[in-house]
């Protein structure tokens, strides 16, 4: 019994101490080869946001892969690059990276900030009104016209309606003027004043807004209309010997109580009459002269001034005598 203990301990000695003594030689294990995913080192929008219609360039970077792409649209890409791009609206683009050992992808956002609202539209308006008359003062014989100016401006495309407005109480019959674009415009209308009075006119918008000119005063004197006192006539020659035909001068010199237009024609004894009546104008009380001619052979004749306006005057006729001489 003892001797199969001590032999069962010296074998178990010896298998402790042996392997310090011998060397045992193995197979090397296979070296494997080193192997990786790509890298994605960047993958960027700069800028992250943009404007409706706006540009961002997307840029990237990758190491260690055998193909790169990206999405929506774009397609396959270099390993390191940068792509301008104008989205419609906010979008995700993912850029993948492809080699052996499998695929690595990487995601970035591209806002498209919301379109600002159209501006809210401005109501058609009158901005502003002017109004004028011509002549602010008048003094002399009535009636007078006055022309009257009204100068609108508008913000933009409408008709506007507006009608004149005096001291009286008396106004106008409404009328328009249609804007294609905001501008200016004038118009104008003309009335016959008549009595010696001062007053005031303006101009009222009634549509598309209510709003006045500022009154234009006016004054106006009336004077007593001008009239023809006085019509002199001359001759020269009344009487005449030689040779035939010959020129007669006729002149007359009017005479008018005040400032005014005078209208005349010649008229003479063969009843020619001078059909296209001819006009002075008088600045003052005073006189003027006119003259004529008739170039005509021997006998006698006479001629004479007829006023037509301001007052019904003829002159009395003045004669001649020509006596032709060979």
């Amino acid at each position: 019994m003892k001797r199969s203990v001590f032999l069962a301990l010296s074998l178990l000695l010896l298998l402790v101490f042996i392997p310090g003594c011998f060397t045992f030689q193995t197979q090397p294990s296979p070296v494997t080869p080193p192997s990786g995913t790509p890298l994605v080192g960047t993958f960027s929008s700069n800028p992250a946001a943009i404007n409706p219609g706006g540009t961002t360039t997307l840029m990237w970077n990758v190491t260690g892969a055998n193909s790169v792409s990206i999405d929506n649209g774009i397609g396959q890409v270099s390993a390191v690059g940068a792509r301008v791009i104008s989205p419609a609206t906010s979008t995700v683009y993912t850029i993948s990276a492809t080699n052996s050992a499998g695929t690595v992808t990487r995601s970035v956002v591209t806002t498209v900030n919301s379109a600002p609202l159209p501006p809210a539209a401005i109501p058609f308006a009158v901005t502003s009104i002017t109004a004028n008359i011509d002549p602010l003062t008048f003094t002399g014989v009535c009636p007078k016209t006055f022309t009257f100016y009204v100068t609108i401006t508008a913000n933009g495309a409408g008709t506007v309606t507006y009608r004149w407005e005096r001291n009286d109480g008396r106004n106008s019959d409404p009328q328009s003027v249609t804007f294609y674009g905001a501008g200016t415009k004038t118009t104008t209308i003309q009335s016959d004043l008549s009595g010696t009075s001062s007053g005031w006119y303006r101009a009222h918008v009634l549509a598309p807004n209510d709003t006045a000119s500022d009154r234009v005063n006016y004054t106006l004197n009336c004077a007593s209309a001008s009239l023809v006192t006085g019509i002199v006539m001359n001759v020269d020659p009344n009487i005449y010997s030689g040779p035939c035909p010959t020129t007669v001068n006729f002149w007359a010199t009017i005479t008018a109580s005040g400032p005014g237009p005078v209208t005349y024609r010649w008229e003479r004894s063969d009843n020619a009459t001078d059909m296209t009546p001819q006009t002075i104008i008088f600045t003052s009380a005073g006189t003027q002269t006119v003259a004529t001619t008739w170039t005509r052979g021997g006998g006698i004749g006479w001629q004479r001034l007829h006023v037509l306006t301001p007052n019904d005057e003829v002159s009395s006729p003045i004669g001649f005598t020509l006596t032709c001489v060979p």
